[in-house]
């Protein structure tokens, strides 16, 4: 009965996020298609260039408090407002650090491919951006995903018309980077005033920054080799070819940063459920989510790489069909990411977080190195190859720690069957190309579904259990 009461609360919170989401990822993609159509390849690039520079420390801020915080609130939520506190003290200076790092690296990189004050703009957006976070953090800790999703919508409809409002007036680089930064001012006063009625009541154990950091670092190490492992390609992009090509890259990463966000959301809402039970053994809740995620990942990846080009035309424009290529392979890497975000979740809700630390450096190292062999020679092509061969890696890695751990890894013949079932639909997607994309794509994601359900990977009972659970999960109380 428990189980069964965990799996409605988890669906519910799931489903709360994602619609959220949803709603806001689509709003960033109105957000991409205004900058590119108003900025071009070529400006575009560049604004990709100042914003991947900044984001190379992305997560740095971060450190992983706000991991804590969601670990701290979860498992004490009235008595942890000291350790609250004394969070968004070292989210400030981190912040704060952050900026001045970020401007440092850009004096001193060999090829200044943009101006300073835009690198100075992009990482002022990151560091205020950053003081939002644990409120955000302390919504997650209670499961109150309704009021995260409200934060992040009201955010995101302020962020989409003061980007219309940019490209009507304005419609230049350092306009758009002005821009981000008054979304971030916005971001900080909704996250405040949403998470209020929700601060712990009580102050609970004293805590010490040497004590906060020491508990963060496992987490915040990961998070940063993660953060430089995401955007380290943009940068040597940059770095090593011009700024069309970084433009072109920029926007076939545009959809794929949102499938790599909403996997990574879906896996996110695990971690409170994982702290909380037993950290012994296999997980029927994980072992559900992950069953979830071996089916629909290789069905996301065959759309968008089946229909890259259209795509791209639709949302950019013909000037950027030539990163059709570039987001077909991406498509593919973000399947990988969508296989391992709730295997990275499972590590660190069970103390496992210096085996993802180690495993996300090895690709941080090897990504690096690929990028730096192929960019010179394919371009954009080539820094996309270096992500998916990176992305494979990390899922292997994970699975192969869980499994060895606590029995976690999908069972064979799910696994078997879901990568036949994917390889066939690959080649048809392949064979069919002269019949046009769409065409390619629909045949392709058909057979998908037809295997799956030849190898009883996933049922008709399956699909019905998950869409009842979404219903029940509409009815009651938004806390797991």
């Amino acid at each position: 009965m428990t189980t069964g009461r965990q799996m409605v609360s988890l669906t519910r919170v799931t489903g709360i996020l994602l619609a959220g989401r949803v709603v806001g990822f689509g709003l960033l993609l109105i957000n991409s298609v205004v900058l590119a159509r108003s900025l071009g390849v070529e400006a575009l690039g560049t604004y990709g260039y100042a914003t991947g520079l900044a984001a190379l420390f992305g997560l740095v801020p971060n450190l992983g408090i706000t991991t804590l915080i969601t670990r701290a609130v979860a498992q004490d939520p009235d008595h942890s407002r000291e350790f609250f506190r004394r969070a968004r003290q070292a989210q400030a200076v981190l912040g704060a650090a952050v900026f001045v790092a970020v401007v440092l690296l850009a004096a001193i990189l060999p090829y200044r491919l943009v101006p300073i004050e835009q690198v100075a703009l992009a990482a002022l957006q990151l560091s205020i951006g950053s003081f939002s976070w644990p409120y955000l953090a302390l919504l997650g800790g209670r499961s109150r995903y309704d009021r995260l999703a409200l934060s992040e919508f009201v955010t995101g409809v302020g962020g989409t018309g003061i980007v219309l409002m940019t490209a009507v007036w304005f419609g230049t680089v350092t306009s758009f980077l002005c821009a981000n930064v008054v979304t971030a001012l916005v971001a900080n006063v909704v996250a405040r005033i949403v998470a209020k009625p929700f601060l712990p009541v009580s102050d609970g154990p004293a805590c010490s920054f040497g004590t906060l950091f020491r508990q963060a670092i496992p987490f915040g190490t990961g998070a940063i080799v993660q953060s430089l492992y995401r955007r380290v390609d943009m940068v040597l992009l940059g770095q090593l070819t011009s700024a069309a090509t970084v433009g072109l890259y920029s926007a076939a990463y545009k959809p794929i940063n949102m499938l790599l966000n909403f996997g990574s959301s879906a896996a996110g809402t695990l971690f409170p459920f994982l702290v909380q039970e037993s950290r012994s053994g296999p997980s029927g809740t994980f072992d559900r989510v992950l069953r979830v995620f071996v089916v629909v990942a290789p069905v996301v990846a065959l759309l968008f790489s089946g229909l890259a080009r259209p795509l791209l035309v639709l949302l950019y424009g013909p000037e950027f069909t030539a990163a059709a290529t570039m987001l077909s392979i991406l498509a593919w890497s973000a399947a990988a990411n969508w296989l391992y975000a709730p295997v990275s979740i499972a590590l660190q809700a069970r103390g496992m977080e210096r085996w993802w630390m180690a495993g996300s450096s090895a690709a941080f190292i090897v990504n690096v190195s690929l990028n730096w062999w192929l960019i010179p020679r394919w371009g954009g092509e080539g820094a996309a190859v270096a992500t998916l061969v990176c992305e494979g890696w990390l899922l292997i890695a994970g699975m192969w720690v869980l499994q060895r751990t606590w029995n976690m890894a999908p069972a064979v013949h799910t696994s078997l069957a879901c990568c036949a079932a994917t390889l066939c639909s690959a080649g048809l997607l392949f064979g069919l190309r002269p019949w046009g994309d769409v065409a390619a794509t629909a045949g392709a994601v058909t057979l998908y579904a037809a295997l799956t359900f030849l190898f009883r990977v996933a049922t008709t009972d399956d699909i019905a259990k998950l869409l009842g659970r979404f219903r029940e999960s509409m009815y009651g109380h938004a806390r797991a």
